[in-house]
Protein backbone atom coordinates (compact mmCIF):
# COMPACT_ATOMS: atom_id res chain seq x y z
CA UNK A 1 0.00 0.00 0.00
CA UNK A 2 2.90 2.49 0.71
CA UNK A 3 4.59 1.76 -2.16
CA UNK A 4 1.36 2.46 -4.62
CA UNK A 5 1.21 5.75 -2.43
CA UNK A 6 4.59 6.50 -3.15
CA UNK A 7 3.82 5.70 -6.69
CA UNK A 8 1.30 8.09 -7.44
CA UNK A 9 2.67 10.76 -5.51
CA UNK A 10 5.51 10.25 -8.23
CA UNK A 11 3.07 9.81 -11.45
CA UNK A 12 1.18 13.38 -10.04
CA UNK A 13 4.44 15.00 -9.70
CA UNK A 14 5.63 14.49 -12.91
CA UNK A 15 2.34 14.95 -14.62
CA UNK A 16 2.16 18.33 -12.61
CA UNK A 17 6.00 19.19 -13.69
CA UNK A 18 5.42 18.59 -17.60
CA UNK A 19 2.00 20.83 -17.19
CA UNK A 20 4.29 23.52 -16.10
CA UNK A 21 6.69 22.90 -18.53
CA UNK A 22 3.86 23.30 -21.51
CA UNK A 23 2.74 26.00 -19.28
CA UNK A 24 6.10 27.93 -19.50
CA UNK A 25 6.78 27.26 -22.96
CA UNK A 26 3.11 28.71 -24.03
CA UNK A 27 4.53 31.62 -22.13
CA UNK A 28 7.46 32.14 -23.29
CA UNK A 29 5.99 32.31 -27.14
CA UNK A 30 4.59 35.39 -27.80
CA UNK A 31 7.22 37.45 -26.08
CA UNK A 32 9.79 35.71 -28.62
CA UNK A 33 7.40 37.12 -31.18
CA UNK A 34 7.48 40.44 -29.80
CA UNK A 35 11.67 40.38 -29.97
CA UNK A 36 10.85 40.33 -33.96
CA UNK A 37 13.89 42.29 -34.69
CA UNK A 38 17.72 40.98 -35.27
CA UNK A 39 20.41 43.66 -34.32
CA UNK A 40 23.39 44.16 -35.41
CA UNK A 41 26.11 45.76 -33.41
CA UNK A 42 30.01 45.95 -33.44
CA UNK A 43 30.67 45.48 -30.13
CA UNK A 44 33.98 47.29 -28.65
CA UNK A 45 36.37 46.24 -26.08
CA UNK A 46 35.30 48.26 -22.93
CA UNK A 47 38.57 46.46 -21.34
CA UNK A 48 40.88 44.13 -22.86
CA UNK A 49 40.98 40.39 -21.95
CA UNK A 50 43.95 38.68 -21.15
CA UNK A 51 45.47 35.35 -22.92
CA UNK A 52 42.55 33.66 -24.55
CA UNK A 53 39.24 34.68 -22.53
CA UNK A 54 36.44 36.70 -24.72
CA UNK A 55 33.25 37.32 -25.19
CA UNK A 56 31.08 36.70 -28.03
CA UNK A 57 27.63 37.92 -28.65
CA UNK A 58 25.44 35.16 -31.10
CA UNK A 59 22.37 37.45 -31.38
CA UNK A 60 20.68 40.14 -30.39
CA UNK A 61 17.22 40.47 -30.88
CA UNK A 62 14.65 43.02 -29.95
CA UNK A 63 10.79 45.10 -29.92
CA UNK A 64 13.14 48.01 -31.95
CA UNK A 65 15.70 47.30 -34.76
CA UNK A 66 17.91 49.39 -32.16
CA UNK A 67 18.53 50.09 -29.03
CA UNK A 68 16.10 52.58 -27.36
CA UNK A 69 14.62 53.36 -24.15
CA UNK A 70 11.30 51.35 -23.29
CA UNK A 71 12.60 48.35 -25.45
CA UNK A 72 12.68 44.71 -24.57
CA UNK A 73 16.11 43.21 -25.78
CA UNK A 74 17.57 39.65 -25.61
CA UNK A 75 21.55 39.25 -25.86
CA UNK A 76 22.80 35.47 -26.27
CA UNK A 77 26.35 34.85 -26.50
CA UNK A 78 29.37 32.61 -25.12
CA UNK A 79 32.10 34.36 -22.00
CA UNK A 80 35.12 32.26 -22.24
CA UNK A 81 37.40 32.97 -19.03
CA UNK A 82 40.38 31.06 -17.61
CA UNK A 83 41.79 33.05 -15.54
CA UNK A 84 39.98 34.41 -12.50
CA UNK A 85 38.74 31.95 -9.59
CA UNK A 86 35.58 33.84 -8.63
CA UNK A 87 33.92 35.57 -11.63
CA UNK A 88 30.15 36.97 -13.01
CA UNK A 89 29.49 38.21 -16.13
CA UNK A 90 27.38 41.33 -15.98
CA UNK A 91 24.88 42.94 -19.21
CA UNK A 92 24.48 46.37 -17.27
CA UNK A 93 23.94 49.88 -18.40
CA UNK A 94 26.29 52.99 -17.90
CA UNK A 95 23.27 55.67 -17.49
CA UNK A 96 23.71 58.05 -14.67
CA UNK A 97 23.22 57.46 -11.29
CA UNK A 98 19.59 57.19 -10.30
CA UNK A 99 16.76 54.75 -10.39
CA UNK A 100 16.82 51.29 -12.77
CA UNK A 101 18.37 52.18 -16.15
CA UNK A 102 18.39 48.70 -16.97
CA UNK A 103 15.92 45.83 -15.58
CA UNK A 104 15.95 41.84 -16.56
CA UNK A 105 12.80 39.55 -17.85
CA UNK A 106 10.58 37.79 -15.81
CA UNK A 107 13.00 34.38 -15.74
CA UNK A 108 15.97 35.89 -16.77
CA UNK A 109 18.69 37.29 -14.83
CA UNK A 110 21.19 40.29 -15.56
CA UNK A 111 24.00 37.96 -13.77
CA UNK A 112 25.68 34.99 -15.21
CA UNK A 113 28.23 32.73 -12.51
CA UNK A 114 31.33 32.12 -14.53
CA UNK A 115 33.42 28.92 -13.97
CA UNK A 116 36.27 28.39 -15.41
CA UNK A 117 35.75 27.15 -19.33
CA UNK A 118 32.96 28.36 -21.69
CA UNK A 119 29.58 29.53 -20.48
CA UNK A 120 26.38 30.06 -22.47
CA UNK A 121 24.43 33.43 -21.70
CA UNK A 122 20.86 34.05 -22.96
CA UNK A 123 19.71 37.19 -20.72
CA UNK A 124 16.56 39.58 -21.93
CA UNK A 125 15.76 42.98 -20.39
CA UNK A 126 13.86 46.17 -21.15
CA UNK A 127 15.78 49.46 -20.94
CA UNK A 128 14.66 52.14 -19.22
CA UNK A 129 17.31 55.01 -19.35
CA UNK A 130 19.87 55.76 -21.69
CA UNK A 131 23.45 54.68 -21.82
CA UNK A 132 25.98 52.59 -23.27
CA UNK A 133 25.30 49.01 -22.92
CA UNK A 134 28.08 46.69 -21.92
CA UNK A 135 28.82 42.48 -21.27
CA UNK A 136 31.34 42.73 -18.45
CA UNK A 137 33.53 40.19 -16.80
CA UNK A 138 33.62 40.97 -12.40
CA UNK A 139 36.54 39.63 -10.73
CA UNK A 140 34.45 38.69 -7.72
CA UNK A 141 38.23 38.75 -5.58
CA UNK A 142 38.86 41.96 -6.55
CA UNK A 143 37.70 44.22 -3.83
CA UNK A 144 38.15 47.70 -5.72
CA UNK A 145 34.97 49.58 -4.80
CA UNK A 146 35.68 52.31 -7.72
CA UNK A 147 35.85 48.99 -10.29
CA UNK A 148 36.42 45.93 -10.24
CA UNK A 149 35.83 45.31 -13.92
CA UNK A 150 38.25 41.87 -15.27
CA UNK A 151 37.40 42.55 -19.02
CA UNK A 152 34.54 43.13 -20.89
CA UNK A 153 32.88 45.10 -24.48
CA UNK A 154 30.33 47.53 -25.28
CA UNK A 155 27.47 46.52 -27.58
CA UNK A 156 27.16 50.07 -29.62
CA UNK A 157 26.00 53.32 -29.48
CA UNK A 158 24.64 55.34 -26.72
CA UNK A 159 21.26 54.60 -26.14
CA UNK A 160 19.30 57.88 -26.93
CA UNK A 161 16.20 58.90 -25.27
CA UNK A 162 13.44 57.74 -27.16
Amino acid sequence: MKKQIIIAIACMAAAFTFTGCLHTSRAAAPQDRQLQYTLRVTPEIKRAFHSDDSIKIRSITGTAPRFQTGGTYRVVGTCTQQTLKNATLYLGNTAEAGPDAIVASAGSSLFTSLPNGTTEFDISFTLLRPGLLHVTVYDLDNHNKNDNAYAGIYLGDVVDLR
